[in-house]
């Protein structure tokens, strides 16, 4: 158990500032400093003797009085101790520095991570998230056996290190939060506070559970199919709310995000599923479900076609207030607003493509008077709108927003699977907008009656 002792620390400590150029920390001297955020300050040195470069992390002075950040700060060095595997960043060393702050001395990488890697070049191909998952997955493999859970797997936890080749070097980062399953293992936090990434962790750890390397295997589902698609699985503007949908929706399809085998979509499920009892077990097997997912129909993107398709999106708008401590009233209405949808729609015609937990989308590819296809779907949506008004013990907390949208789709035939109208990020009205619209695609020549609201993109329909 690595300890520095923050008791007594020297007053310097707790107002120091960003150490100069030269200075010395242990057996290193600082170059340069990379970068300081709440946590510390990152510094490029190198060791006096050796010359070998490495990256030097200091606790801020401030936060040497708090327990609970140094505890954090030096379980990450903990965790670089008891798992050396290619994709963790290796400890060099430890110490303090002679202001009493606590500083580790680690591998230098350069690169970039993953989170701002996918914000410029949008998703991935298969062959490249598998390039990254299988690493990551060994990585969490092997400090699973060392008793340890990350709890917080994400893109931005994912560093790119460039190595000589010019290729890439998956490393997972950020054990600061890691849980330890030993005798002598602290936690970090109460039992009430939630600890990880709001909007990407396991529902256990919504309700405060017990986290295993089931929990993981959650993380790195969510981060495969952020991977995949370019977009998190549950994506609102509440964390509450997205908190919700990883805690009790419908998984969704990364295939209607992308063009992927279907079979990805069950493997990405499982990985997500909200019990742990019905995950893989471990992140290597997810891995491997994964890799054989991808090869069970490499024709499958390639036999998809671009048709022309309508769509009618249901998007659950909850007000948020009610939803910082729902009741039962509230959650029955948001359980049974969907549902409802779906069933009109489908009886309709419109089968439903995407389902990403607040929302779903009933899309039809169309053929022969595009105008016809589209006014069609305005009264579909009109008459689905009204039986929402309309449903039983409706709860005014509870709103939806209904659109209408006109776009180009990838299809399986008649099913649409993927391409513009799937991104419904890109024409789904803001948030405050709710009732019936319709995009200007979808309105184009039509002689619809509306009137136009906040968002521009859309048209109130009447």
């Amino acid at each position: 158990m690595i300890s520095l002792d923050s008791a007594g620390l020297p007053a310097q400590a707790l107002g120091a500032a960003a150490l100069p150029a030269g200075a010395a920390v242990g057996e290193f001297v600082l170059d340069a400093l990379l970068a300081q955020g709440g946590f510390g300050q990152v510094y490029r040195a190198h060791h006096a003797t050796t010359g070998r470069v490495v990256a030097v992390k200091v606790l801020h002075g401030e936060l040497c009085s708090a327990p609970a950040a140094v505890a954090r700060f030096l379980r990450e060095a903990e965790v670089m101790v008891r798992v050396q595997h290619p994709h963790v960043v290796e400890l060099v060393a430890w110490g303090t520095v002679d202001d009493g702050r606590p500083y580790l001395a680690m591998e230098f990488l350069t690169g970039t991570d993953l989170g701002r890697a996918l914000a410029t070049r949008g998703r991935l191909p298969v062959a490249d998230a598998l390039a990254i998952v299988a690493p990551v997955a060994s990585a969490l493999a092997a400090a699973h056996a060392q008793a340890i859970v990350h709890r917080d797997v994400k893109a931005a936890n994912v560093f790119l290190a460039t190595d000589g080749a010019g290729g890439a070097r998956p490393i997972l980062i950020d054990f600061g939060i890691a849980k330890l399953a030993a005798p002598d293992a602290a936690e970090l936090t109460t039992s009430r506070q939630l600890v990880g990434t709001p909007v990407t962790m396991a529902p256990e750890q919504i309700r405060g559970g017990a986290v295993d390397a089931r929990t993981d295997v959650y993380g790195l589902g969510v981060m495969t199919f952020h991977l995949l698609t370019g977009r998190l699985p549950f994506e609102d503007e509440s964390p509450t709310i997205v908190q919700y949908l990883h805690a009790h929706a419908r998984r969704p399809r990364a295939s209607a995000f992308a063009s992927l085998p279907a079979a990805i979509d069950e493997v990405i499920a499982k990985a997500m599923a909200i019990e742990p009892d019905q995950r893989y077990p471990g992140a290597p097997e997810f891995a491997a479900a994964l890799a054989a997912a991808a090869a069970s129909d490499p024709a499958a993107a390639a036999a998809l076609a671009p048709r022309p398709a309508v769509g009618v999106l249901v998007e659950v708008r909850a007000d948020d207030d009610a939803m910082a401590d729902p009741d039962d009233a509230l959650l029955a209405d948001l359980e049974g607003l969907l549902p409802l949808a779906e069933a009109r729609l489908t009886a309709a015609g419109y089968p439903v493509a995407l389902h990403g937990g607040n929302l779903l989308l009933a899309a039809r590819a169309i053929d022969g008077d595009d105008a016809l296809a589209r006014t069609g779907a305005i009264e579909v949506g009109r008459a689905v709108a009204a039986a929402l008004e309309a449903r039983p013990d409706r709860d005014p907390r509870v709103g939806f927003v209904c659109v209408v949208h006109a776009a180009v789709a990838l299809c399986a035939g008649d099913q649409v699977r993927a391409g513009d109208l799937t991104d419904v990020a890109y024409w789904s009205p803001d948030p405050e907008v709710r009732g019936l619209v319709a995009t200007r695609a979808a309105l184009d020549g039509l002689p619809v009656v509306g009137a136009a609201v906040s968002d521009s993109r859309v048209w109130q329909v009447r």
